[in-house]
């Protein structure tokens, strides 16, 4: 009996002490608002290229909040607190919090450096990035080619590479295929101008071969550190052919395929002619975000990375210059002290007249 009385009253002591623990807890706000918005500033403090200090991001989240509300904010402190009350301030004056939230954080992100590359992402505009990485036809949904072959004289072949997908290894084996044949062409044009790059994932793969298997292509960059890239296939036999090659680039050549043209220049596989690259040398990721505000599902596109080139130096704001400037007076004498050909420089010259759109 003693013992049944002496377990209940353990039993009342634990139910007292959680009790007392439970009512004396500092209750944390449930504001799906502030939610949204921490997971916004947590995910960039960790994500973002460059390391960046709670001072410098809580002021661009105090700069995008005055530039919404039309008036001065105050940010008592430097950090993701001070920054919690400014906001939590603003949305007691906010009547369209679901619509005020979203562009809080999209400013925020189009803010960032490099300026108007990340950004707050609606489920379409994550879905149409996909299908162009990928490729695909918006209105046909069907993959097309990246590659567009053109034999421009029986030794010269114009590849035409208009942007870098998941299939433009396959693509690229499927047309050199076509030409690998005795008598054959021997030298090769390829063609970068106006390609906006596309998939990041598979350069390893279409560096390749060009320069080989498990060879150093470039680097990357995040928060000081550097990651070196690796060719992750070997040689394409229906490459090997090509003796004399070219490669083009313009001022709308971007992203992966400013990648590509600085380690074909780095690796001397071909002549680069034409002009610098746009210099778009970001890395950007869709990441996913938990915490939602409204029926939308928004997703947060952010620059993750940047690229280098063959100098080790950013491609962002520097682009990636060519070995020969079409635009010097004397860049076929240049060519010439190369490649001793009227036919490839004809061919150069003709090309470049051509837009990269108006070729199919």
């Amino acid at each position: 009996m003693k013992n049944k009385k002496f377990i209940i009253l353990i039993i009342i002591i634990i139910i007292a002490i959680t009790t007392a623990i439970y009512f004396n807890k500092p209750k944390q706000e449930k504001n799906i608002y502030l939610n949204f918005i921490n997971e916004i500033y947590d995910k960039i403090q960790e994500n973002y290229w460059e390391k960046i200090s709670e001072e410098e991001l809580t002021n661009i989240f105090k700069l995008a909040s005055e530039k919404l509300t039309e008036k001065p904010q105050t940010l008592e402190e430097k950090n993701k607190q001070g920054m919690n009350k400014m906001i939590k301030q603003i949305l007691e004056e906010t009547q369209n919090k679901e619509q005020f939230i979203p562009q809080l954080a999209h400013m925020v992100l189009i803010n960032l450096k490099p300026f108007n590359r990340s950004g707050l992402y609606t489920p379409k505009q994550e879905q149409e990035l996909k299908q162009m990485v990928e490729n695909i036809n918006p209105e046909t949904q069907e993959v097309e080619t990246t590659v567009i072959p053109n034999l421009i004289t029986p030794d010269i072949l114009h590849l035409y590479i208009k942007r870098i997908s998941p299939t433009t290894l396959n693509d690229l084996k499927i047309q050199t295929e076509k030409y690998d044949k005795e008598n054959g062409p021997t030298s090769l044009i390829i063609d970068l101008r106006s390609n906006i790059g596309g998939s990041l994932d598979i350069t390893p793969y279409l560096l390749g071969p060009f320069i080989g298997q498990n060879q150093y292509a470039f680097e990357l960059f995040h928060k000081g550190d550097y990651e070196p890239i690796k060719t992750q296939f070997g040689w394409l036999p229906s490459l090997v052919r090509y003796k004399k090659v070219i490669i083009l680039t313009n001022e709308k050549t971007q992203s992966s395929a400013e990648i590509m043209a600085s380690v074909l220049k780095k690796y001397n596989v071909g002549i680069s002619i034409g002009k610098t690259t746009k210099g778009w040398g970001t890395i950007e990721k869709v990441f996913e975000l938990e915490n939602q505000v409204s029926e939308i599902k928004y997703s947060m596109f952010l620059v993750h990375r940047l690229t280098l080139k063959d100098d080790n130096q950013p491609i962002e704001g520097n682009g990636v210059q060519p070995l020969i400037n079409i635009e010097d007076k004397d860049w076929k004498d240049q060519l010439y002290s190369y490649f001793d050909y009227d036919d490839l420089i004809n061919a150069v010259e003709n090309i470049w007249k051509i837009e990269p759109e108006e070729i199919k």
